[in-house]
C-alpha cells in the first residue's frame, strides 16, 4: 500500500470540488492538469490499483457535494426598500466620513451596511432601512469578484442607501453573534484605555481578527511590508494558541490522546472567540488534522495530514477552495514541508545561530519562498523587505497575544492590567517601528503583474525539483530549476494578438479608458475619480481612491508598467482623480493636459507630482496629430483657440477631444464636452465619422446633439456612468438621440467595463456583465 494513497484520495476530493466551482480559465487549466496527473499516477503505479476506485469515488463526492451546496445556497436578490431588524456585529470607519458595519438580520443573513457618521453600538437591537441587494461580481477585466471576497467574510449582501431607524442601547440582542460582538466591543474598549487607538487596533487584529479598527494608512504599510497576515487571525495566531496550550498541558502528565483532544478544543474555542472567520476556520482544520495524527501516533506534519485538511475544508466550504487565501494557506504549509529541513541544514553549515533564531529564520525563508508569487498576484506588488519584516515581527506576535490576553484577564485589577499593557506596548512599538521603517525605505514595493496560474504552478514544481536536486548534490540543476521558476513567474510569456484594444473601465460616475495598441504601446485617457466638493488636504483626496483601487490594478493586471502617454481631458476630479496614483505606481512618458486653470486637489496633486517626477506636460490643440510606431493615430479636434468662454461649464466644453484611428477603424473621444464644443466641431468642418463614440459628459442632456450625432454616425456608443448617480445620467433625451442615430448603446452602470477590440477592419465589443448593448 502506497504511503500516499490516503492523501491522493483527499486530493481527488479537492479536485472534484474545483471541477464544479466557477474558476478563471487559467486556474481551470491547472486543475485539469492536476486531475490528469493524478489519474496517470493511479493508472501507472501498480500499488495504486486498489485506490483507483477510491479516487474516482472521492472525485465524484467532491463534485456532487459542491453542486449540492450551490443548489442549497440562498442568494440575496435585490428587493424593494424595507426595514430590517437585527444587530451590528463589527464596525469600521469609511473613507469619506462614513462608517460601515456588519448587520445580522434577525432570521436572515449577515450583510454590510454603510451609513454616514459613526456606527451604532455593537450587539444591541437595531432597525435599519435600506434595499437588500447582492454584492457585485467583477465589473472590470481581471478584477476579483466582490461577492467572493465578502463571502469569505461571511457576508451575503448589503443594504444599499441605508439609514439606522432606531437603536435600543440598553437592550441586548439575544443571539450568540450579538453576545460575541458585545464581548469584542468590551475588549476593544479595555485595550484602548491603556494602549491607545493604534496599538489596540493591531492587538485586536491579532486576538480576534478585528478588521475595521486599523487605520487605512497603517494597514497599507503592513501590506507593503508583507506582514498584513499579522492583522488577520489565522494560522500564525492559532499556532501560537496551540503551542501555548501544548506547553501548559505538558506539565499535567495527560496521555497524548487526551492532550491533543484538549488542545483541539482550545483551538476551536479561540476560533469561536475570533468570530469563526474563514482563515481561522481553515487554520483550525489543519491543526485539528495534525493533532489527530499525533494522537494516533502518526507524524503531526505530513502530506497526508495536509491533504486531509484540504479535503475537509473542500467538503465543508466548497466555494472557499477556489479562493486565493486557500491557496496561500496551503502553499505556506507545503513550502515548510518541502524547504524547511534543507534550509536548516544550509543555514547550519553557513552560520552558528541559537536554535530559536535558526528556527525562525528557516520558517520565514520557507514560507516566503513558497508564497511570494501568490502574494504578488493577489496584491499586485512584490515586497522586497517581507523576509526581513516577517523575521523581525512574527516572533513577537505570540508575545503580544499573551500579554494582550493577560491585560484583558486582569482588567479587574488596574495596576496589574497597566503593567501588562506597558509590556504589550513595548512589543507593539517594535512591530510598528519595523513596519514603518521598511515601508518608508526605497523600493519598499515593486508593482507586479500577476503571473498566470500555470506559471505559479510551474514555479511550485520548480521549487520542489530544485530542493530534491540540491539534496542529491545536483547543485547546477537546482539553481537552473529555481531560476527558471522565478523568471517564468516574474516575466511570463505573453503573446500579443495584434489587435487594438480599448477598455472603458467601470469607475462609477467618472471616466477612465485604457488603450493598448497592437505593438504594445499603452495610453490612458483620464484616471477616474469623483467630483470633489470642499477641501481635500494632503494626499487623502477621495477622488484618488478609484485610481488606487481600480485603474492602477487594471493596468498592472494587463502587464502595463509604463504608459507612453496619459491624456487628461479636463481637470475635474472625476477625470483627474486617478492620475496621481498612476504616477506613483507606473512610469509615464508624457501627460496631455488642456492647460485650463483649476484648483481641485486631485488635479493639482497630479500636476505637482508630474513636475516633481519631470514628466513632460504637453497641451494638444485642434489640428495636432500623434502617431504610434504601429500605426495608431490620434487626431485632436479640440479644444480650439480661443477657448470656449461663457458657456454653462467652460471647463467641460474645453475638454481635449480627439479621433483615434487604426486602419479603417475610428473612435471619437470628447471628454465632458457638450453642445457648445460640438457646435464648434461642426462649424470647423471636422470629419467626425466614427465607428464608436465615447459619449461625452456621461450621457448628460447638455451634449450629444442630433446634429453632432448625425455627423459622427456611430455604430456603437459607450457611456461611462455611475449606478444610481445623483445627476440622472444618462439623460433619457440623450439615450433617445443615440438610438435615433442607429447606435448600439453600452453603459458601464449596467454592462460593467466595455472592451473594444479591432484588427483595424472588424470591430468586436464585449462587456463584463451579460451580453451588453441595447
Amino acid at each position: 500500500m502506497s504511503p500516499y494513497a490516503f492523501g491522493a484520495v483527499c486530493v481527488a476530493a479537492v479536485l472534484g470540488t474545483l471541477s464544479v466551482e466557477p474558476l478563471d480559465p487559467g486556474i481551470r487549466v491547472v486543475v485539469a492538469a492536476g486531475a490528469a496527473l493524478l489519474g496517470c499516477v493511479a493508472i501507472v503505479r501498480a500499488d495504486f490499483a486498489f485506490a483507483r476506485a477510491a479516487l474516482a469515488v472521492a472525485f465524484a463526492i467532491g463534485a456532487l457535494n459542491a453542486q449540492w451546496r450551490h443548489d442549497l445556497a440562498q442568494p440575496v436578490f435585490e428587493r424593494r426598500t424595507a426595514r430590517y431588524e437585527g444587530a451590528a456585529l463589527q464596525a469600521r470607519a469609511g473613507d469619506d466620513g462614513s462608517s460601515a458595519f456588519t448587520f445580522a438580520i434577525s432570521g436572515g443573513p449577515a450583510v454590510e451596511v454603510q451609513v454616514r457618521g459613526t456606527p451604532p453600538p455593537l450587539g444591541v437591537p437595531l432597525v435599519v432601512r435600506g434595499r437588500l441587494e447582492p454584492f457585485d461580481d467583477a465589473r472590470n477585466p481581471g478584477e476579483t469578484s466582490e461577492r467572493e471576497i465578502q463571502s469569505e467574510r461571511g457576508l451575503s449582501g448589503r443594504l444599499a442607501h441605508a439609514d439606522v431607524v432606531s437603536v435600543r442601547p440598553r437592550a441586548y440582542a439575544n443571539t450568540p453573534d450579538a453576545a460575541l460582538a458585545r464581548a469584542h466591543a468590551w475588549a476593544m474598549e479595555r485595550l484602548r484605555e491603556r494602549l491607545g487607538d493604534t496599538d489596540a487596533a493591531i492587538l485586536a487584529g491579532e486576538l480576534w481578527g478585528e478588521r475595521g479598527a486599523v487605520p487605512p494608512d497603517l494597514r497599507a504599510e503592513f501590506q507593503e511590508t508583507g506582514t498584513i497576515h499579522v492583522l488577520v487571525t489565522a494560522g500564525l495566531h492559532l499556532g501560537v494558541v496551540a503551542a501555548i496550550a501544548l506547553w501548559i498541558l505538558s506539565f499535567a502528565g495527560l496521555p497524548r490522546a487526551w492532550t491533543c483532544a484538549v488542545v483541539t478544543a482550545i483551538v476551536w474555542a479561540f476560533v469561536a472567540w475570533s468570530g469563526a472567520q474563514l482563515p481561522a476556520v481553515r487554520a483550525a482544520t489543519m491543526l485539528t488534522a495534525a493533532l489527530a495524527a499525533r494522537a494516533c501516533g502518526r507524524p503531526a506534519l505530513s502530506w497526508n495530514v495536509l491533504a486531509f485538511a484540504a479535503a475537509a475544508i473542500a467538503l465543508a466550504r466548497p466555494p472557499s477552495v477556489a479562493g486565493a487565501s486557500f491557496a496561500l494557506s496551503f502553499s505556506c504549509v507545503a513550502a515548510i514541508f518541502v524547504c524547511a529541513r534543507p534550509l536548516e541544514r544550509l543555514l547550519s553549515g553557513w552560520i552558528a545561530l541559537p536554535n530559536r533564531v535558526r528556527e525562525a529564520a528557516v520558517l520565514t525563508l520557507a514560507t516566503q519562498l513558497g508564497t511570494w508569487p501568490l502574494t504578488a498576484a493577489v496584491f499586485l506588488q512584490f515586497s522586497p523587505y517581507a523576509l526581513v519584516a516577517n523575521f523581525c515581527i512574527v516572533p513577537f506576535v505570540g508575545v503580544t497575544m499573551i500579554l494582550g490576553a493577560l491585560q484583558l484577564a486582569l482588567a479587574w485589577c488596574a495596576p496589574l492590567a497597566q503593567a501588562a499593557a506597558n509590556l504589550t506596548s513595548w512589543s507593539l512599538a517594535w512591530t510598528l517601528a519595523v513596519v514603518r521603517a521598511l515601508s518608508a525605505a526605497n523600493a519598499s514595493t515593486i508593482p507586479m503583474t500577476p503571473a498566470p496560474a500555470w506559471c505559479i504552478a510551474a514555479y511550485d514544481v520548480a521549487v520542489y525539483c530544485a530542493v530534491r536536486a540540491w539534496q542529491r548534490g545536483a547543485w547546477q540543476f537546482a539553481a537552473i530549476a529555481l531560476l527558471a521558476g522565478v523568471v517564468l513567474t516574474v516575466a511570463p510569456p505573453r503573446l500579443p494578438d495584434g489587435r487594438l484594444r480599448i477598455t472603458v473601465l467601470d469607475v462609477g460616475q467618472a471616466d477612465s479608458i485604457a488603450v493598448q495598441t497592437p505593438g504594445g504601446e499603452a495610453l490612458l485617457i483620464d484616471g477616474g475619480g469623483r467630483l470633489e466638493r470642499g477641501a481635500s488636504p494632503g494626499s487623502d483626496s477621495q477622488a484618488e481612491l478609484v485610481g488606487e483601487r481600480t485603474v492602477v490594478p487594471f493596468l498592472l493586471r494587463c502587464g502595463i508598467h509604463r504608459l507612453d502617454a496619459l491624456i487628461l481631458t479636463h481637470p475635474h476630479g472625476d477625470h483627474a482623480g486617478g492620475v496621481a496614483p498612476v504616477l506613483r505606481k507606473l512610469s509615464v512618458g508624457e501627460i496631455a493636459d488642456g492647460g485650463q486653470r483649476y484648483g481641485g486637489h486631485a488635479y493639482r496633486d497630479a500636476i505637482d507630482l508630474a513636475r516633481a517626477q519631470r514628466v513632460p506636460i504637453v497641451t494638444p490643440r485642434a489640428g495636432d496629430v500623434w502617431r504610434t510606431p504601429d500605426g495608431v493615430t490620434l487626431r485632436f479636434v479640440g479644444p480650439s483657440l480661443p477657448l470656449v468662454a461663457g458657456s454653462r461649464n467652460d471647463i467641460n466644453e474645453n475638454s481635449i477631444a480627439f479621433l483615434l484611428e487604426y486602419r479603417s477603424f475610428r473612435m471619437l473621444f470628447t471628454g465632458d464636452a457638450g453642445a457648445a464644443a460640438e457646435q464648434r466641431f461642426l462649424a470647423e468642418g471636422v470629419d467626425l465619422r466614427a465607428d464608436v463614440l465615447k459619449v461625452g459628459h456621461h450621457g448628460s442632456a447638455y451634449g450629444s446633439t442630433p446634429a453632432f450625432l448625425a455627423a459622427v454616425h456611430p455604430r456603437y456608443a459607450v457611456i461611462s456612468v455611475g449606478r444610481h448617480n445623483l445627476f440622472g445620467h444618462p439623460a433619457p433625451v440623450t439615450l433617445d438621440a443615440l438610438q435615433n442615430a442607429g447606435a448600439r448603446i453600452y453603459r458601464t452602470d449596467e454592462d460593467g467595463a466595455v472592451v473594444i477590440a479591432t484588427d483595424g477592419t472588424g470591430v468586436g465589443i464585449t462587456s463584463m456583465i451579460g451580453d451588453g448593448g441595447r
